[in-house]
């Protein structure tokens, strides 16, 4: 299979754990009416154990789905998700996908996305997500648009990818790199014989349209004729290598004889062609600039990696598909441009303030033994992508309790007092693993305080979350279960962080 390095604001990456996820779902509809929705989740193998197996080395891990109405299970699965065999565990660098389908009645829904890497069991964690299911209407509509990365024929051998006779392989994202030369698209309309009166012909148009000025690309129009149905399959394939880089909308339209629109849909295109070298500068005169003071390839991929939570989603995109296999000339070109960007008059000044923090989470964060970069384990990237925190508690020693952190800053963007809690469940490897969080995006699990305390002085029967209203639970009141027993103050550093 392909790689999928993608990511846009349709998908969600799952970046609070330690395994490295993205997820993103499509809603469909049968011709009888019922909803489904799809979801895809893609797993990043590198960050995966892979374990020797009969046929070569596999990484597995168990995703768990939970859907809740109004407090109730609607819908749930647990599986085994597997990874391709490959020779060995240093060459496992397929990604894997996997797809679902669960049928659910319009409403509003709580998904809770649990993972565990099961063959490094400590790897695990959960994430919730709100999920929308519409009522249809008494009309024609178009069920969202699902973005290819392949398409063929099955040849009558279906699988979980199977819709009809071809096999569709999704995107996560309408992101397109560097490296992609087409956009595939597939959705289904629905009930155009209503809208219609009957199964008279009708015309779907199909656009690339740039959302700045509204106006579609000529070069891009595609006309395709159907005739009035309960369901109606649309399919097609675009040749984008020389559309520029920037935003776009694909645009669907459905018009009847009159050219009256009875159905339309959009969804966001994202197009990197490629990351542009400097207008002035040649690869020689960037490698003479700050950059070719990085001579080692491994320090060049490490940096492009590190400066993913400074970058925007075209240059993360980029980053998540190219840092460990561009050459030496490009990364010095990405990282020349990238901060050129941010700072036309004096890029180095720039970069160098970064790589101080890439720095202290070098000295800080490193795993040694030559692990992971210290900017892929959790407290790295938190810092890179949020700073220094205000307030840092560190708790080694405590009794009972697993050695843990809590973070605390005072303001972020898009949330004041916002905290983190990373904890090391090893005991000796500092790999502190994000436990929770009260940011949007990040690991959520309510029953963090549990989860810090070993298992001889946990509550019985309370390894479920407790609460889903982001709140802290008061365990001194659980169970008779005084706070002082659990041998922790983890609770109180939480509600005053100093």
């Amino acid at each position: 299979m392909k790689h999928f390095f993608t990511l846009a604001l349709i998908s969600i990456a799952l970046r609070g754990l330690c395994i490295d996820a993205y997820f993103n779902h499509i809603v469909f509809h049968t011709p009888e009416g019922g909803a489904y929705v799809e979801t895809h989740m893609l797993f990043n193998s590198s960050s995966l154990t892979f374990r020797n197996a009969a046929e070569g080395y596999q990484a597995r891990v168990e995703l768990t789905y939970i859907f809740e109405k109004n407090g109730a299970i609607a819908d749930f699965s647990k599986n085994i998700v597997k990874s391709p065999f490959v020779s060995d565990s240093v060459s496992a660098i397929v990604d894997f996908l996997d797809v679902q389908r669960f049928p659910l009645a319009a409403n509003d829904y709580k998904l809770s996305i649990k993972l565990r890497d099961i063959n490094n069991p400590k790897d695990s964690g959960t994430i919730i997500q709100n999920i929308r299911v519409e009522s249809p209407p008494e009309s024609a509509f178009f069920s969202n648009i699902l973005y290819l990365d392949t398409i063929y024929s099955n040849n009558g051998k279906t699988s979980l990818f199977s819709r009809g006779e071809f096999d569709m392989i999704p995107r996560i994202s309408g992101y397109h790199g560097p490296s992609v030369k087409t956009a595939s698209i597939y959705t289904e309309l629905y009930q155009s014989e209503i809208s219609l009166g009957g199964s008279e012909d009708y015309i779907v148009t199909l656009d690339i349209v740039d959302p700045k000025t509204d106006q579609a690309l000529t070069e891009y129009r595609i006309l395709k004729r159907f005739k009035g149905s309960s369901a109606q399959p649309i399919a097609h394939k675009w040749n984008i290598e020389s559309l520029s880089t920037g935003n776009f909308l694909v645009k669907l339209e459905a018009r009847d004889r009159n050219n009256v629109v009875i159905a339309s849909k959009s969804s966001l295109l994202q197009r990197h062609s490629f990351v542009a070298a400097s207008d002035s500068l040649d690869d020689f005169q960037i490698n003479s600039t700050f950059v070719g003071k990085i001579r080692s390839e491994d320090s060049l991929r490490n940096i492009t990696y590190c400066m993913k939570y400074a970058a925007s989603v075209y240059e993360e995109n980029y980053i998540e598909e190219n840092w460990n296999k561009a050459d030496k000339t490009e990364l010095r070109r990405f990282i020349y441009t990238f901060w050129r960007e941010r700072n036309s008059v004096n890029p180095a000044y720039s970069w160098e303030k970064y790589e101080d923090r890439i720095a202290y989470v070098e000295a800080e964060f490193d795993l040694g033994n030559n692990r992971r970069h210290a900017c892929r384990t959790d407290r790295g990237r938190v810092f890179l992508k949020y700073g220094k925190p205000d307030t840092r508690v560190i708790q080694s020693r405590e009794p009972n309790a697993s050695p843990y952190e809590i973070w605390h800053y005072y303001k972020l963007p898009s949330k004041s007092n916002a905290k983190f809690v990373f904890y090391d469940r090893s005991l000796v490897t500092n790999d502190y693993v994000l436990l929770h969080s009260n940011v949007s995006g990040e690991q959520v699990d309510y029953s963090w305080y549990l989860q810090l305390s070993t298992p001889s002085v946990l509550p019985s029967g309370n390894d479920e979350p407790l609460s889903n209203t982001g709140q802290v639970i008061d365990y001194n009141n659980l169970n008779g279960t005084q706070m002082n027993s659990v041998g922790s103050r983890a609770l109180e550093y939480w509600n005053n962080p100093r």
